[in-house]
């Protein structure tokens, strides 16, 4: 005979009731028409492909991915790539990438809403977590706006801080936000504003949480007023990424136009005194890339090494399409200077 003493059914309780709990789930989940990924009914996040088939491998001087964003994670000697569309590539290498998948968690609630198109992310760590930032249109009336998520793993799922992401409002136009954090681990973004002749570069700070945006925004940087010589013909400047150099000199990537070439171009800082991301900033006259280039950004790759990456327009198969590049680049002086294209 089976005595069921306390011990016995507490044990019971231990091993029976997680299994209790996804039956409920899936029972849950049946009954409102199965769990999507942007439901409270999802039992578990799946870091796959968005239509569910085999992940692709892509050689990287074959891909069309503009605005390409890199991070190089240690603790999985991997690195993870976005761009335009808002997908991830992983690879080992850097030359051949496997993907793409899904990342973001979006609810049709939003004012962007499911179907949006989703430009220039970027995925930055900040405070023990992941934070993604993107430019989303609304596909429907055309706006287009930033918006924020965040992720303990850098694969996901990333889901809209408070307020559906918007440290901004959605009636704001805004594109291409950056992250960067001051001296006092401050946390910042930089987004394009393409209302003004030239365009501008803006900057918000917002809370410890991301959750909030703490006072307004105000311009960073102008096209109109830099020093760029292919800027002067008034096509907005956009895609800024904020840099450091070893010497403690601030610097500031960004895409500006030569007609209707696009250039990877750069700014520094002039000042001396009070908080440096208040500027004034100085744009060098000649840009860093020609050629249909723009989206720069910065990483540091499995040996230290100091990588640009950025698209460049590519003839491909009879197509000129937007293709990744890397480029080693050196930043140990007061400026950021070339090395040359990435050597795999």
């Amino acid at each position: 005979m089976l005595i069921f003493t306390n011990k016995y059914v507490l044990g019971l309780k231990k091993r029976i009731f997680p299994y209790l709990l996804l039956l409920l789930a899936m029972v849950s989940c049946a009954g409102q028409g199965g769990g999507g990924t942007d439901g409270a009914c999802e039992v578990e996040w799946k870091f796959a492909t968005p239509d569910s088939l085999p992940a692709r491998v892509v050689a990287v001087d074959t891909m069309e991915l503009a605005n390409p964003f890199v991070r190089y994670e240690r603790k999985s000697n991997i690195y993870y790539m976005i761009g335009d569309g808002g997908y991830m590539w992983t690879s080992s290498d850097l030359r051949t990438w496997t993907g793409p998948y899904n990342v973001l968690r979006v609810s049709d609630d939003s004012w962007y809403g499911k179907d949006s198109e989703i430009l220039a992310p970027e995925i930055h760590a900040h405070n023990g977590r992941y934070c993604y930032m993107a430019s989303l249109q609304d596909k429907t009336s055309g706006h287009i706006s930033c918006a924020v998520f965040t992720a303990d793993e850098i694969t996901g799922p990333y889901i809209p801080v408070a307020g559906e992401g918007m440290l901004l409002d959605s009636l704001e136009v805004a594109g291409h936000p950056t992250f960067c954090t001051d001296e006092m681990d401050a946390g910042y973004m930089i987004y394009s504003d393409s209302n003004e002749p030239g365009g501008v570069l803006r900057i918000i700070r917002f809370t410890k949480d991301m959750e909030k945006r703490m006072g307004e925004s105000y311009v960073m940087f102008s096209g109109a007023d830099n020093a760029l010589d292919v800027a002067k013909d008034g096509r907005p400047i956009e895609a800024p990424y904020l840099f450091v150099t070893d010497t403690g000199a601030a610097g500031l990537l960004f895409t500006a136009y030569d007609g209707e070439e696009s250039v990877v171009a750069v700014a520094y800082t002039t000042n001396e005194l009070g908080h440096w991301l208040n500027g004034p900033w100085v744009a060098e006259p000649q840009p860093l890339v020609k050629g249909n280039a723009g989206g720069a950004s910065l990483f540091t790759d499995y040996d230290g090494t100091l990588v640009m990456a950025f698209h460049k327009d590519t003839l491909i198969n009879g197509k000129n399409i937007k293709v990744p590049r890397f480029m080693k680049m050196d930043r140990q002086f007061e400026k950021l200077e070339k090395i040359g294209y990435y050597n795999f």
